[in-house]
């Protein structure tokens, strides 16, 4: 499908075309189509890394800055808290406005429309059925628990929009941070609990991020105040850390979250989510073609008493592709102007971003038919 024909179709979705509750969505193929690629080269360097960006929002309907970040930057998502999701009513007009002022502005691409929603103690949208936490379906040890309890949320979110599921956790252990949010303490538990579910947003049509890479089970420190070291070597790397995220890419997860942790064993001084040691072993190692989201970059994990922008560019020189930012409207600009820079003066080569930009875009027409719509179930 090109992408004249994809967004043409998401137009017609945003004026009230539903879609079927349980239908997955298409097949990703194998690398950029000659559409996608030759799409990517017709953007503007502002328009690319504007893709490559999903911000926070503030209150309960569009505001001058976020139709700002749409209309002049082109950005590639937003991402909901509690605070913006009053109702699924409320909720789906704020998404159906956002969605409709991205399609009136070229290039007219959909927004990923992500909120954290995992069950347990995790669950911003406030219409979603309650679920249990990943640590009680865990115990139970029954991997369809999983299956069917991410397909609910990916559901019931979807009537009102929402499109991805920054979840789920597929972290071993529960250490700072994460506690019931993990499936268990045992590797293999974890992997087949974590493909389950990725499976069930998968049949929901919902766009899942297989978290945290490389693992923050053991952390020791929480990465929103601190930058956790994890000192296992490779065969516990090995072992331990990496099979929960083998089994989510093996079912198909269209995104991985790299967690601002940082291992010695892959890199010895930045967190995997601005290391490319670490977006070197995802892509090769664990064999990920699909789109790389960071962890929040406003995180001190991330900052380390920096700047998000300076975050923000060093997440895209190490091979990110899509950077969640969730600071003040300033700083989001900020470091938006920042990779725009970086690009412009030859820091970071337009093909890098391209690259990426392919990635995000191939996501985006896997899950055509759900992108822009509102599904009425």
């Amino acid at each position: 499908m090109s992408l004249l024909t994809l967004w043409a179709i998401l137009s017609f979705a945003l004026v009230g075309c539903g879609v079927g509750a349980g239908e997955p969505a298409g097949e990703l193929g194998d690398g950029d189509s000659p559409e996608t690629t030759e799409a990517n080269r017709r953007m503007s360097v502002q328009d690319l890394v504007g893709q490559m960006f999903v911000v926070s929002v503030g209150g309960t309907e569009p505001d001058y800055y976020v139709e700002k970040m749409v209309r002049e930057r082109n950005i590639g998502g937003v991402i909901l808290f509690g605070p913006n999701m009053e109702s699924e009513e409320q909720t789906r007009g704020f998404v159906s406005s956002l969605q409709g002022l991205a399609m009136r502005t070229g290039p007219a691409v959909p927004l990923f429309v992500a909120v954290d929603h995992e069950g347990g103690v995790v669950q911003h949208a406030s219409w979603v059925t309650p679920q249990p936490s990943a640590a009680e379906i865990g115990a139970r040890g029954n991997p369809a628990e999983a299956r069917r309890v991410s397909e609910k949320i990916g559901r019931e979110l979807r009537r009102a929009g929402v499109n991805t599921d920054l979840a789920p956790v597929v972290d071993t252990g529960t250490g700072a941070a994460v506690g019931s949010r993990s499936y268990g303490s045992d590797p293999k538990l974890v992997a087949a609990m974590g493909a389950a579910a990725v499976e069930g947003f998968e049949v929901a049509g919902v766009v899942s991020a297989a978290k945290h890479f490389p693992n923050h089970g053991p952390a020791t420190e929480d990465s929103h105040v601190g930058r956790p070291v994890i000192g296992h070597d490779a065969q516990t790397l090995a072992d331990l850390d990496l099979p929960p995220f083998r089994a989510a890419v093996e079912a198909g997860a269209p995104m991985v979250m790299a967690g601002h942790l940082v291992y010695p064993a892959i890199d010895p001084d930045r967190p995997a989510s601005l290391s490319p040691a670490a977006v070197r072993l995802l892509r090769e190692e664990l064999g990920f073609d699909g789109v790389i989201v960071t962890d929040d970059l406003a995180m001190e994990g991330a900052r380390r008493g920096g700047t998000v922008a300076g975050a923000a560019v060093a997440a895209v020189g190490a091979g990110a592709d899509l950077l969640i930012v969730s600071s003040p409207p300033e700083e989001q600009a900020a470091a938006y102007d920042a990779v725009v820079a970086a690009v412009e003066s030859g820091e970071i080569p337009r093909g890098r971003v391209e690259e990426s930009v392919g990635r995000i875009m191939r996501v985006k027409e896997r899950y055509s038919r759900y992108m822009g719509s509102i599904a009425l179930m």
